[in-house]
């Protein structure tokens, strides 16, 4: 449900800023939502596997959920797959409209429109970024909240429930959010303290991710019924933060060429077109508008 509504959003936000990268990126989000959906089914499945279904409480509550709905995740499957191929050919119909825009807004320099393509795949990976990495961070919390912190009151482990709640909660919680707030406040305003603290907790977030992985590997018994979710956003978050840390590099290096005035240019001059109307200089400034100084 988070995943359909993120996408929604995304496709808005496409659409409004005619971004054709970021119809890319969505397809392959699509893809990959409906190779999750089968996953989750497959994870389901897996749970009436073993001895230890009976005994353990949550298995079985677990296991009943399962049965109850199991026509509800084929339907889902079916359904995922479906629309996605929809929106493949939407995407491309979309793809094909947008090219003209992106030449009207930057013009026939080529060095300038490549500045832009890492602008516009860098502020596509954020928004990504910050998807999987809000996914990550509540699947670890509602397994230490529900599943682990029954068992740690009845076996007086509290204490070390409530410290791995807050490491969790301060590395990847409070990191995620200071790291994308100070790449998207860099890129936008190209500070380059900014990125430099981005690239800096990127690091960070990966030797948690990498930690966190190893943990899962030693001790799966622990993660039973979200091992392999867990896996696949962890592996997925290394794989953004290893794509994202190069573009940001671009990115940085591009600063101070001039192309933050052709990313606010057309609001900058829609906006100085309707304060200044009674001074006869709108069109002046229309004619400008795709100019490249």
């Amino acid at each position: 449900m988070l995943a359909q509504v993120f996408t929604v959003i995304l496709v808005v936000d496409a659409i409004y800023q005619r971004n054709t990268i970021q119809l890319i990126a969505l397809v392959a989000f699509e893809l990959g939502m409906s190779a999750y959906s089968i996953i989750q089914f497959h994870q389901s499945s897996t749970l009436i596997n073993g001895d230890d279904v009976i005994e353990a409480p949550i298995l079985q509550y677990l296991v009943n959920a399962y049965h109850l709905s199991k026509w509800a995740e084929i339907t889902q499957i079916c359904v995922m797959i479906f629309s996605t191929i929809i929106f493949v050919f939407l995407a491309y119909k979309l793809y094909l409209e947008f090219g003209w825009h992106i030449y009207k807004k930057i013009g026939a320099d080529l060095a300038m429109r490549d500045r832009y393509k890492m602008y516009q795949i860098f502020m596509m990976l954020l928004k990504f970024d910050f998807f999987f990495f809000l996914g990550f961070s509540i699947q670890y919390l509602a397994l230490l909240i529900v599943a682990w912190w029954p068992d740690a009151i009845s076996d007086g482990r509290e204490s070390e429930i409530v410290k791995e709640l807050i490491e969790h909660i301060v590395l990847s919680c409070v990191v995620s959010i200071t790291m994308l707030v100070s790449a998207y406040w860099g890129l936008r305003r190209e500070k380059k303290v900014h990125m430099y603290i981005f690239l800096l907790l990127c690091v960070a977030s990966m030797a948690y991710y990498i930690f966190m992985l190893v943990q899962i590997s030693q001790d799966p018994s622990r993660f039973i019924g979200s091992k392999i979710f867990l896996t696949f956003f962890l592996c997925v978050d290394m794989v953004l933060i290893l794509a994202s840390l190069p573009i940001a590099v671009i990115c940085l290096r591009n600063f101070n060429l001039g192309l933050i005035n052709h990313i606010s240019h057309a609001t900058a001059s829609a906006t100085s077109a309707h304060s200044m109307t009674h001074l006869g200089i709108e069109k002046i400034s229309s004619s400008r508008r795709w100019s490249i100084e």
